[in-house]
């Protein structure tokens, strides 16, 4: 009884970032699900690329910005604003599904990514002000995990809201104003000690500049910094080429269904959620770096024996589940890392500077 009473308080931050992510994916996929017949066949391709693109996009330009937001001002006010204007901007999105309007939704996505690149400096900021440095490792990995399967479920429902024959506008509204509502009103939940805010210092949000000035100041100030973005930069590079492989190598060369495809993926998903979370469960009440090797010893192992053995179907599958599986273990322990090594208000900027990072390396992919 008294486990649950302890983590009782976590579940405002974990609501509210778990149905952000789902939002976020059911309107990306309705997009690709539905969007897609509103234009030539030729120019399908070009309307899931801006649906991705334009979610992206704005983590790259804005992200510094959001960085500078969490350093002077208040993150939970900052999580209720964002959170509130998920609101209008969701209206608005299905404003364009109403009117069959191509630009609105994509014009709906980006202020989507724009509202989520604002708030997740300030979310993963309370990570340590809501469960103190004993709670680092629990609350990343189990936010993590959240968050990969708010990518899964929102995948799932947007496939199911997309099929649906009669009266799918009205479906589509009350699915995402229920979930937009509930993580609205989970972050007015949202209780931390927040450290005082820093002085209005100007620092650039010129992406470029801001990237030059944290490589410079990490070395100087947090030692490893530098080495800690790469590698969680590395394993969404190396994520996000996976996620593009599967969609050709299963079809093609495995010769499966789209939905056994999607199968798989949904699998992949749920291994790398659960790798984080026993990640975070197995770290205790401190970051266990120790996991990082584990972690990268077996995403090694279980990718290269696919590339060496071109395995079949079924263990191909087990080969994945293995390779997500421990990409969770080699992930949470270095988000831990950031939230545990940069103290106070400076870690706005870090978690800025890794996301910023982290999304220029899945362009790349």
């Amino acid at each position: 009884m008294l486990f649950f009473k302890k983590k009782i308080k976590w579940i405002p931050l974990f609501a509210t970032n778990f149905f952000g992510v789902l939002n976020d994916n059911i309107l990306k996929n309705l997009i690709c699900f539905v969007s897609i017949y509103w234009v030539a066949n030729s120019k399908a391709s070009i309307v899931i690329m801006l649906a991705t693109g334009v979610m992206v996009l704005p983590y790259i330009l804005f992200s510094p910005l959001a960085g500078k937001f969490a350093k002077i001002r208040s993150k939970q006010k900052i999580v209720f604003w964002t959170k509130l204007s998920e609101i209008p901007i969701m209206l608005f999105a299905w404003m364009g599904f109403y009117f069959e309007n191509i630009y609105i939704v994509i014009a709906g996505m980006f202020l989507m990514g724009l509202q989520s690149t604002v708030y997740s400096p300030s979310k993963y900021g309370l990570i340590r002000e809501i469960g103190g440095t004993k709670g680092i490792s629990f609350g990343t990995g189990t936010i993590e995990m959240l968050t990969f399967l708010g990518v899964l479920l929102g995948t799932f429902f947007a496939g199911v809201l997309s099929d649906i024959k009669t009266h799918r506008l009205f479906f589509i509204l009350l699915a995402i104003m229920t979930i937009t509502l509930s993580g609205f009103f989970a972050a007015v939940k949202l209780k931390a000690n927040e450290t005082k805010p820093l002085s209005g210092k100007m620092d650039s949000v010129n992406p470029i500049k801001f990237i030059i000035r944290m490589i410079k100041s990490s070395e100087k100030k947090y030692q490893g910094l530098n080495l800690t973005v790469f590698g969680l930069s590395s394993f969404w590079l190396i994520g996000s080429l996976i996620q593009m492989n599967l969609l050709v190598h299963c079809p093609q060369t495995l010769q499966m269904t789209n939905t056994a495809t999607g199968f798989v993926m949904a699998l992949v998903a749920i291994a790398v959620a659960t790798g984080s979370f026993l990640s975070g469960i197995f770290s205790k009440k401190k970051v266990e770096v120790g996991l990082i090797p584990v972690g990268s010893f077996g995403l090694a192992i279980s990718i290269s024996m696919i590339v060496l053995i071109n395995p079949g179907k079924i263990l191909f599958i087990i080969l994945m589940i293995s390779a997500a599986f421990f990409a969770g273990f080699f992930k949470i322990p270095l988000n831990a890392w950031i939230q545990d090594k940069v103290q106070g208000r400076n870690l706005g900027d870090a978690i800025a500077y890794n996301n910023l990072m982290n999304f220029i390396f899945i362009l790349i992919s």
